[in-house]
């Protein structure tokens, strides 16, 4: 029965979307030169006069030198180990990166985590946004998709299919692990097909905006009648 499963159970790669990837690279390189800039003649900024400025220049770019250098390194190495391309299959999820390295995450290392007692994959909150996270050792690690973390060279538009195909190789191959609903219902996937379920992630959306007006006409409100008192 399991190479059964495991003829049906058919890679996925990832598939680069260069589009939003050039749009990503020039936000955030406008981003870095902002702030390069301002912080290069921040001593300009706030001296009033030549000897105010010898003095803060004198304390300010030693640090503004080191803090850019680490910065570069960090920059450098982080491109180093970079993401290139992603692959789900029967064995679990592969991280390929340029240095022509692979990490990966097994169905056969998954187990429970000291975070969660209930369940072996859950969603953890990361710059607030829910991150799929399993247990490894019994320690807690976040697994990402769309590419948007700092060690991936391109964002990846079918990263709703990824995710869907790793938890359908949980499911299948590693049936003893507690998946928590929750995961089902944030990221919309049908818990029996592990598509994309439309009418799940609609009325996802629709409770979103729901409070989201809510927030918005409680705002509103308030600021009427602060300006009518």
């Amino acid at each position: 029965m399991q190479e059964d499963f495991r003829k049906e159970f058919l890679p996925l790669a990832s598939k680069p979307s260069w589009v939003i990837t050039w749009l990503m690279n020039i936000f955030f390189g406008s981003v870095l030169l902002f702030m390069f800039i301002v912080l290069a003649v921040f001593p300009f900024l706030v001296s009033g006069n030549i000897k105010v400025f010898v003095v803060v220049a004198v304390l300010y770019y030693p640090v503004w030198v080191l803090g850019m250098y680490r910065l570069f390194r960090y920059v450098k190495k982080s491109k180093g180990i970079s993401v290139t391309k992603i692959m789900v299959d029967d064995k679990g999820i592969h991280f390929y990166k340029k240095d022509e390295s692979i990490d990966a995450i097994l169905y056969n290392q998954l187990g429970p985590s000291l975070r969660s007692d209930d369940y072996e994959i859950y969603l953890t909150m990361k710059r607030k946004t829910w991150i799929l996270t399993v247990g490894i050792n019994r320690n807690e690690t976040k697994v990402v998709f769309d590419g948007t973390d700092i060690g991936s060279t391109h964002y990846i538009k079918n990263g709703r299919a990824l995710r869907a195909r790793f938890i359908e190789g949980i499911v299948r191959f590693r049936p003893d692990l507690k998946i928590d609903p929750f995961v089902f219902k944030e990221f919309s996937i049908h818990p029996e097909k592990f598509t994309f379920d439309g009418k799940r992630y609609l009325k996802h959306v629709g409770e979103a905006a729901i409070i989201a007006g809510i927030i918005v006409l409680l705002s509103l409100g308030l600021m009427f009648l602060v300006v009518k008192v």
